[in-house]
């Protein structure tokens, strides 16, 4: 089987009947007749620790190896990680794992179905499905991490599957066990729509994760944030937390308040563009390039009484 039949027919198992030629993007075809290449090989072991771990070299025949070199190369850049895929290191813009190990431990995962909103390549998700979730839904409007995570599960065949969709009333009909949402609030215009969403999707009894830059109190950039146009509100951890309760999420605990660094968010090979570094003022890095306070995040973890 082709890898794009593949892929529609993961989304279509996942209950989502998405063809690929219905998707827009300059650069689709270039992404999908190089990700048609692939081989289909079975990696000799799969290790979802703080690398995404998939197979080894000796997996692969030279040739096999050069295919995958040039896919992984055609799909950057690579935001979230690390990841290995046979042998070669995917060194991604985020130490997502750093996240991870905020987060993990405090959430009960076994049997869990969960929605990853804003997923990206899917990393959390695959980290939630090794500890022991039953299915994970990732959502992402951006194709080019939705692809990312197809080339990691054309070989892992896992639980995590991520669709080309935008988290909307109408994208996403199910309710879930836990409900994700990893940096995302602050691009989003209407915040409060955002954590409405995030309820309906969230099952009684269920919890949402949510992640955030914080400040000590709340600002609206006048035009960019760390560089980024599309920031409409850094919130305080008071405003978040008065949010989850209003939109009817009971228990807002904090869990983590944490300044990001170089060390978890910075440019590499696979992500040569602006990264961490450009968005700090360099004689003051507390700020940020625009003089506003520079990140720290938080992540929150809520429930959906009964």
């Amino acid at each position: 089987m082709m890898f794009r039949d593949w892929l529609e027919s993961s989304w279509r198992t996942a209950g989502f009947p998405i063809d690929t030629t219905q998707l827009i993007h300059g650069k689709l075809e270039d992404w999908m007749a190089a990700l048609d290449r692939l081989p289909n090989v079975q990696p000799s072991r799969t290790h979802f620790g703080d690398t995404l771990q998939v197979g080894t070299s000796e997996n692969l025949t030279t040739d096999e190896r050069e295919i995958l070199d040039d896919v992984i190369d055609s799909l950057k850049p690579w935001r979230k990680g690390p990841l290995n895929l046979f042998g070669r290191e995917i060194d991604a813009e985020w130490r997502s794992d750093f996240k991870w190990n905020r987060l993990g431990s405090h959430i009960q995962w076994q049997e869990k179905r969960v929605l990853d909103v804003g997923s990206g390549n899917g990393y959390f998700g695959f980290r939630a499905v090794d500890a022991g979730a039953s299915s994970v839904l990732g959502v992402d409007g951006y194709l080019l991490y939705v692809l990312q995570a197809a080339l990691v599960n054309w070989f892992v065949q896992s639980s995590n599957v991520v669709v080309p969709l935008r988290f909307n009333r109408d994208s996403i009909r199910d309710e879930f066990d836990i409900v994700l949402s990893m940096g995302v609030i602050y691009h989003q215009r209407d915040a409060d729509s955002h954590l409405e969403e995030l309820f309906r999707r969230c099952r009684r009894g269920g919890q949402v994760i949510l992640e955030s830059i914080v400040a000590d109190e709340d600002f609206v950039p006048e035009n960019r944030y760390a560089g980024m146009r599309n920031v409409y509100l850094i919130p305080s951890i008071c405003t978040l937390e008065t949010k989850l309760r209003t939109i009817g999420f009971s228990d807002p605990i904090l869990i983590d308040v944490t300044k990001t660094t170089i060390k978890e968010q910075r440019k590499t090979q696979l992500m040569p563009f602006q990264s961490l570094t450009d968005a700090l003022d360099p004689a003051d890095t507390s700020l940020t390039i625009e003089g506003l306070p520079a990140p720290k995040r938080a992540i929150l973890i809520a429930h959906r009484a009964d």
